[in-house]
């Protein structure tokens, strides 16, 4: 790899993690739940870039089938948190 590319991905990972720490406190003192399942879809994709940024580091396309879960455990938590907030019931 690259030194530049080395670095980018250095400052990627700073500001994801950056971003994750702010959506934990989001989660932690939202004043309202939907503040929190907000930052709950936020902290789902951050963590999918930061795995993404880690495979382009490591040069390995390893983890990529854990973005797929990821992604698609963030999206069905989202939707269930959000029809639940709404009608107050998830089914």
């Amino acid at each position: 790899m690259s030194p530049f590319l080395s670095l980018i991905a250095t400052v990627c990972l700073t500001a994801l993690l950056a971003t994750a720490a702010a959506c934990l406190y989001r989660m932690a003192l939202g004043p309202k739940a939907a503040d929190r399942a907000v930052a709950f879809d936020a902290l789902a994709n951050v963590f999918i870039g930061i795995i993404c940024v880690l495979c382009i580091r490591w040069d390995s396309a390893l983890y990529f089938d854990a973005v797929w879960i990821l992604t698609l455990v963030g999206f069905l938590g989202s939707a269930s948190i959000a029809r639940y907030l709404e009608r107050g019931r998830v089914f």
